[in-house]
């Protein structure tokens, strides 16, 4: 068995790396390397495993809901809000929901005020009671929601169920993903986390397929309860997935986090990616290349082949050293913030204030805020008012039914190609796709040509899926390392619900005020933010989320 290292290192090496990065380098190239004692694979050449994938589809059930109630109101929107007022009850029921225009953009857009909502909460509840805990508890706001506006009496109760499933939903988005990027292999990160936008798209899809099916008389109450019997099953089936190895090993729970880890690879070997999760001063180890469990030659008391301390003998001692670099404090409050913000625990309150987090995080904010002014909510939300002017209200239904499948087949192939080409490629072919395929809706609404306006929604969606949908959820997961994730993804999601709420809320007064060239506004909001994105936005295909986040400190 080859060693690395095999004299005493210095403390950095020749290009000023630390101990840390080149263990790592060293974990990446010793490819199909073998722990010498048991045989067994190293877990950073693993795959994803059965068990790997049905943990994060499991928890995946989460964003389904949330894509289920983002569209929920899209097909029946028409049932809903007018009827005749003299027709009979059904189950002590109105039949409809009377309201105009506004008050329907109320109830749309309340959605996304619960989601900011959920979004804020999501991060503390996700370090409060871990990734599945969390997930597991979110699922009360899934079955309120629901409830509420299957048994709405007035647009006001609707309008309370659609807040109630928004906090749910903005708390899933958040704490999902993060989910996956921890329990996914390193180099298969990407296609495991697109698993969140797929949920979230076949949510969509099923929202719509169920909408069509009940869109008549009062079934439209069965089309906004369904999400019931979503959150029933996944509270059913969660404890059947594991939580995430990283969380446990942040909160102390070493050995749990091991087995875990060793589940998710189907593997023992586990030493080297654990390196990882860790900081210099406890990165000793590298169980694939040969360095765990040795004592580099010129210690004293020792030959090639002795020991030298374990890791759980390290992480016991990490305690007694962080006393010691936490004797000396600064007078001032900020410059504590900043020489000590390894040992500070990170919230919302305070992540923009530490310097190695603060443009990951401005970039987090732009890229979620940016996804909603390129307009892909508005095929959503209103798909089915624009093919109505065109279309009778059964073709409109199948129609819009027909871009959730195209969504679908289009964020799939995203997650087999996003490991493969990377990140920057994907997202910025999307934007571009996307500004072409919205300036042609404009032209097509405004000219009244029909085929071009029907051709250019499921443009629209053919080029969101594949990119600018999963990649800002994925970046937003690998920008920050473990201890500030939660954070980070309660601050990107609200940038989100934040656009969302202004797309929802604004659209039909501006598109009555200034026509389709509302479109010209989510054009020229995509093509700024892809020129930033473009200057800023790292590759992180490969990379271990503490070196990208190394990159930013």
């Amino acid at each position: 068995m080859s060693h690395i290292g095999r004299a005493a290192a210095p403390a950095h090496g020749s290009g000023g790396d630390t101990i840390e990065e080149s263990l790592l380098l060293a974990a990446r190239s010793g490819g199909g390397a073998r722990d010498s004692s048991t045989g067994a694979p190293c877990s950073l050449d693993s795959g994803i495993t059965w068990a790997c994938l049905a943990s994060g589809v499991l928890m995946c059930l989460s964003p389904l809901q949330y894509g289920y109630h983002i569209a929920e109101l899209n097909t029946p929107r028409g049932i809903i809000t007018s009827c005749d007022k003299d027709a009979a009850r059904w189950l002590a029921l109105p039949l409809c929901l009377p309201m105009n225009d506004a008050m329907f953009s109320v109830a749309t857009s309340m959605f996304a005020v619960g989601g900011l909502v959920g979004s804020l909460a999501a991060g503390w509840m996700a370090e409060r009671w871990g990734r599945r805990g969390a997930l597991t508890y979110n699922n009360a706001a899934f079955v309120v929601g629901p409830l509420l506006m299957a048994f709405a009496v007035s647009p006001a109760m609707l309008v309370a169920g659609r807040f109630v499933s928004g906090i749910g939903s903005g708390a899933a988005v958040v704490i999902a993903p993060l989910y996956l990027s921890e329990i996914a292999p390193v180099k298969l990160r990407g296609t495991l986390n697109l698993l969140n936008q797929l949920s979230i798209v076949l949510g969509i899809l099923t929202t719509l397929t169920v909408g069509m099916l009940a869109n008549k008389g009062p079934y439209w109450r069965v089309s906004v309860g369904f999400g019931l019997l979503l959150a029933c099953l996944q509270l059913s089936a969660i404890a059947f997935a594991v939580e995430s190895p990283r969380y446990l090993w942040q909160r102390n729970r070493r050995a749990e986090a091991r087995n875990i880890l060793r589940t998710l690879r189907q593997t023992t070997n586990v030493d080297a990616e654990v390196s990882g999760w860790q900081s210099a001063r406890s990165s000793h180890h590298d169980g694939c290349s040969g360095v765990a469990g040795r004592r580099p030659q010129g210690l004293a008391g020792g030959d090639e082949e002795s020991e030298i301390p374990s890791a759980d003998f390290v992480d016991g001692m990490a305690p007694l050293a962080d006393s010691i670099r936490g004797s000396a404090k600064p007078d001032d409050e900020d410059e504590v913030l900043e020489l000590h913000s390894d040992h500070i625990p990170v919230t919302i309150f305070n992540i923009f204030r530490l310097a190695q987090y603060r443009k990951p995080w401005l970039l987090v904010l732009l890229l979620q805020f940016g996804q909603q002014l390129s307009g892909i909510n508005t095929v959503f939300y209103f798909s089915s008012a624009v093919l109505e002017k065109m279309f009778s209200s059964h073709t409109s239904s199948i129609l819009t039914v027909m871009i959730g499948v195209l969504n679908v087949l289009a964020t799939a192939s995203g997650a087999l190609i996003v490991d493969r080409f990377g990140r920057r490629p994907l997202l910025f072919s999307s934007m571009a796709a996307m500004a072409v395929s919205v300036t042609l809706l404009g032209v097509g609404l405004g000219l009244k040509l029909n085929s071009l306006a029907v051709a250019s929604l499921y443009l629209i969606v053919a080029s969101f899926a594949p990119g600018y949908g999963p990649v800002p959820f994925l970046l937003g997961t690998e920008f920050f390392d473990v201890r500030a994730a939660g954070a980070g993804g309660s601050w990107a999601l609200a940038a989100n619900w934040l656009g969302t709420f202004i797309v929802a809320a604004a659209f039909l007064p501006l598109q009555s005020i200034i026509g389709e060239w509302v479109f010209a506004i989510f054009v020229v909001a995509t093509v700024v933010c892809g020129a930033v994105f473009y200057r800023q936005i790292p590759e992180t295909k490969g990379r271990t989320v503490e070196d990208i986040a190394k990159k930013f400190a």
